[in-house]
This record gives structure tokens, sequence and C-alpha cells, in this order.
């Protein structure tokens, strides 16, 4: 076999948008290990990560869904040395000819999708329930895997048990699966993730993690450290974490069944109590329904919002102590 040449194993460039994997997140989702991801890339050529300035490898989503193929080719018998050089074309009309037609090449439709994990969820099928979650995210890629998978699997979860098709304990089920789902999806996107932190919680009583993991998640893809004190934490504590870490924002995720005057109440507190140059914002589905709030509250409805509130904190300098701006005087 023809040995690569030296510009043949040069970086290649991400398509614009395209989420870059780490090794680590690509060797768990594939199953390859990272030794033999080094060695296919100097003896094959292929995967060609991109290497940042630091010399770090990262992948693309679609060298991703190649890997995949490949796992498949090599758990149909064959041998590393004729498929990771193949052509993905011809990669795919092999394991069409072995039969292997219900194969992870491409995510399913959402709907689809959507039915097969709540079908797992009713029968407490963790194998396949994660496993859906961590194929399409490294199918989908993890912007489109939040948008087209998560927000909808949240809305399913919350109208299945208010319509009866699902009890508690599936909520309840479904909501820790998907939760150590985005943890564990985070955690590798977090080493390149800077600048003041967001804090993020929920409110004394406020049992549901889903959103607060949800928004994590988006911000670490969108470049922004985070810091989660996680689920029902007191108003001194996230008023004491905030005053030690200073971050751009506060945000709280707050559910339907804690949207009362109660939860109203401490969100006030909190604005008033939080330094002045901390910004408090609301997700969830119950944050609409506290009413009208004060200006300096921003509720975030969606991931477009989302996207804009941190859109806007990429603007600011960071140049401050502890990645914070200077204040203006």
């Amino acid at each position: 076999m023809k040995t690569p040449r030296s510009e043949d194993l040069e970086s290649t460039e991400p398509a614009h948008g395209d989420q870059l994997w780490p090794m680590g997140a690509v060797s768990r989702r594939t199953g390859i290990t990272e030794h033999s991801l080094r060695a296919w890339e100097r003896r094959f050529g292929f995967p060609r990560p991109v290497r940042l300035p630091s010399g770090h490898r990262r992948y693309t989503s679609e060298q991703v869904r190649h890997l995949l193929l490949i796992t498949l080719a090599l758990d149909q018998g064959c041998r590393a040395g004729d498929v990771v050089p193949m052509p993905l074309d011809r990669l795919e009309a092999l394991l069409r000819e072995a039969g292997a037609l219900d194969a992870p090449t491409e995510a399913a439709p959402a709907e689809r999708w959507l039915e097969s994990l709540m079908d797992g969820v009713r029968r407490f099928d963790t194998a396949t329930v994660s496993g859906l979650l961590q194929r399409d995210a490294g199918l989908l890629g993890l912007p489109r895997f939040l948008r087209e998978r998560v927000v909808p699997l949240i809305t399913e979860l919350g109208d299945a048990w208010a319509d009866g098709r699902i009890d508690v304990r599936h909520e309840h089920f479904a909501s820790q699966l998907l939760e150590t789902s985005l943890r564990t999806l985070r955690a590798p996107q977090e080493v390149s993730a800077s600048g003041a932190p967001l804090l993020l919680a929920t409110l004394p009583g406020e049992s549901h993690e889903l959103g607060v993991q949800l928004v994590a998640l988006a911000s670490v893809i969108a470049g922004r450290s985070v810091r989660v004190l996680g689920a029902s934490t007191p108003v001194d504590e996230i008023v004491a974490a905030a005053e030690s870490l200073r971050p751009a924002a506060v945000g709280l995720s707050i559910s339907p069944t804690t949207a009362d005057d109660a939860t109203r109440e401490l969100v006030l507190e909190l604005r008033g109590r939080l330094p002045k140059d901390v910004r408090l914002w609301l997700g969830g589905a119950g944050a609409t329904m506290l009413g009208a709030l004060p200006a300096e509250i921003r509720g975030l409805e969606t991931l477009d919002d989302l996207d804009a509130a941190l859109a806007a904190l990429a603007t600011e300098p960071i140049e401050g102590p502890g990645g914070r701006a200077p204040k203006r005087r």
C-alpha cells in the first residue's frame, strides 16, 4: 500500500459551523481507541484531524460518521487495512452488500427517532435510550443534536406525562439518562471554553435539572465556560457563588410545576442581591408563567434566545481580573 506523503497528512479545515470533536469524545462514540486513531492517521491518512494551535486533534462530524461506518465494517469481519483507507462511497456499498442496511450511517427522521426512544423509556431500556442519544450526538453534531433531538425530547416527556402516556417513573428514568448524556457530552468541550463563566442553577424546590444541563452544553459549544450549582440551590448559596466567581450571568431554569408566587419572589430577591454587573437569565417552560418581571431580568425562551445572549457576551472585552471586563466608570 502506498505510504501517504507528509503533505497528505496535513490538517483539514472544517466546514463553516461544523462541530469539532476531541479525540477522547470520538473514541467513546465510535469504540475506536485513541491509539488506533493515531495509527490510522499515520498509515492510511484517515482520519485527518484539524490541529489546534496547541497541537491537539479535533475531528469533524463528517469524520465521526465515517468512523462509525468503519466500526460497523470491522464488526462485519473486515480488516482495518482494507476499510480505513476505503473511499466513503465504496465503504457504504460494501456495507449494503453485507446486509447492514440499518447501520447508523445517517440519523433517522426525528419522529422515528423520538418514537424509538420513547418506546425504550416505557420499557426502562437503558441500552436503547442511551444508545440512541449517543449515536445521534455523533451523527448530527452537538448543535443539531440539541435542537433536533434534545429540545423535542424534553417537550415530549412533559407532554407524555401530562397526557398520561407515561408515568412519573418513566419521566424520571428518561430525565436521568438525558442529564447524564448531556454532562458526558459537555466534559470534553469545556477544555476550550473561556471567559467569565455562566453560573447555572435552579431555585429551592425545583428538582428538574434538564434545563440547566441543556444550557450548560449549549454554552460551552459557544465557547463560554460554565459553573453548574445544580438543582434546588438556596438563594444565599447562589449569591455567594456569584460574589466569588463574578460570572457574566446567572441562569435559572424554572419548570411549570414551580412557576408560582413563591418562585417569583425568590427571583426578585436574587436579582436584588446579585452584583449589579451580573445578569440574571431565566429559562425553562415555567419562566414565562411568572408574569411581568423587571427589565433587568432577561427571559430566554428558546435556544435562539440563548445564542443571541451568548453572542452579546462575546462582544465584550474579557481582560479584567478573573476574565471579567473592567467596570465602566
